[in-house]
């Protein structure tokens, strides 16, 4: 447990990490009444998909590109555009649905303005908490960062659940737009940031070869910054794989396709019971991301493969739940075995990817995950429609495994 908090010893990221749950509390209230705002419109499997896959299309176009802003421009001021543009369509949504204006192609209009801005904010946000925090830490600071998500992914769907009955969606998207504030106040006053010291043992190069001598290594990694990133991705077999099986954690993750179809049209319940489905998979989901700051400072490729199956049984697991009762624990489940390979895999692309092409790398894993969630999103969508939604799920689990047992060989630990 100390390893896994050693990161909030960094001031600044502990300020960090408060915003970041404000914010995320936000975003995933504003999801949840999206996602029932559609049904309640009529909405079906395929409109569903669309709008939610709206959000992700941009960072699956734009996702290496948006990479450049990162490595080449301030992390802090990208993050403070971002955060502004993605505040004012939170607001224009708002405003338009309190106005009894919303329609399916107004909310997915504004779900692809957001995803302009979450395409280059991902990257960047990902990256900062390593200026933030240093190498040493950045294994408890991507898995603090998924605690700080499912966190939100708690608190913002009680907010939603209530708000959904009380008030309406629409004031789940203000509380969305409030909850960018805290952010920015603390990007503003993190004029510079700090110089976290760190001995050059903390972390060993992930390109270093066992018995090759320090000259060996340092000639090796600036050799690879020369290659473009998707030149390293295709080269590096653990990386490819990982960001398949991204592909795959992104499908199982985005519950706001199928779920709501599930609780609407198998157990014939409403949005409150969809809100709560939400608070299970993120109340799963802090044990997980817990556990995965736990490991070793490096992830192994080995441990990204076991963390893989364990997520594609969870997902096959809650697909087949016959109860309500059973599939709260199936969700559960699935939100802690998504969040511990999820937090483990980024850290593992992260640390194995050189300075010089970092950012662009990450904004590739952006586009893995979430960004194929436009993809996957769609297609399990459809899938529901014409089958069952819990079949459409299950099928996420069983591609999930189909990628691992063809990896298998790509992830073996050396």
């Amino acid at each position: 447990m100390t390893r896994s908090f050693r990161s909030l010893q960094i001031v600044p990221y502990r300020q960090w990490s408060l915003a970041q749950l404000l914010s995320g509390s936000g975003g995933a209230a504003s999801i949840v009444a999206l996602a029932w705002l559609v049904v309640d419109l009529g909405g079906d499997g395929l409109a569903l998909g669309v709008v939610t896959s709206a959000m992700m299309l941009p960072t699956l176009l734009l996702g290496s590109f948006a990479g450049t802003f990162v490595d080449r421009f301030s992390r802090r001021s990208v993050l403070l555009v971002t955060a502004t543009t993605q505040m004012a369509v939170a607001t224009t949504l708002a405003a338009v649905t309190l106005a009894g204006a919303e329609t399916l192609v107004l909310l997915f209009a504004l779900s692809l303005a957001h995803g302009l801005a979450f395409s280059v904010d991902n990257p960047a946000r990902q990256l900062f908490v390593l200026d933030l925090v240093g190498r040493a830490r950045i294994t408890s600071a991507v898995s603090m960062n998924e605690v700080i998500i499912n966190g939100s992914r708690v608190l913002g769907p009680a907010v939603a659940g209530a708000l959904l009955v009380v008030a309406g969606p629409g004031w789940c998207f203000a509380f969305n737009a409030l909850m960018f504030i805290p952010s920015m106040v603390v990007l503003t006053r993190l004029r510079y940031l700090p110089n976290v010291q760190e001995p050059a043992s903390a972390v060993s190069s992930p390109f270093h070869t066992p018995g090759a001598g320090a000259g060996a290594d340092a000639h090796r990694a600036p050799a690879t910054e020369l290659l473009s990133p998707w030149q390293f991705v295709v080269r590096t077999g653990a990386v490819r794989s990982t960001l398949l099986l991204a592909v795959g954690a992104a499908a199982s993750f985005n519950i706001a396709v199928v779920i709501p179809l599930v609780v609407a049209d198998v157990f014939h319940a409403d949005g409150g019971t969809y809100g709560a489905l939400a608070v299970a998979f993120g109340l799963g989901a802090l044990p997980g991301a817990v556990f995965s700051a736990t490991g070793p400072l490096v992830p192994r490729a080995g441990e990204v493969r076991a963390l893989a199956v364990g997520l594609a049984i969870a997902v096959i697991a809650a697909a087949a739940a016959p109860t309500l009762p059973l599939l709260f624990a199936g969700m559960a489940l699935v939100g802690g075995a998504s969040m511990w390979f999820i937090a483990r895999a980024n850290a593992f692309v992260m640390l194995t990817t050189p300075n010089g092409i970092r950012g662009r790398v990450m904004g590739i894993w952006a586009m893995a995950l979430p960004g194929s969630s436009v993809i996957t999103g769609l297609l399990t969508g459809i899938l529901a429609d014409a089958t069952d939604p819990r079949f459409a799920y299950g099928i996420v689990g069983v591609c999930t495994a189909f990628v691992v047992s063809i990896s298998w060989r790509t992830l073996r630990s050396r």
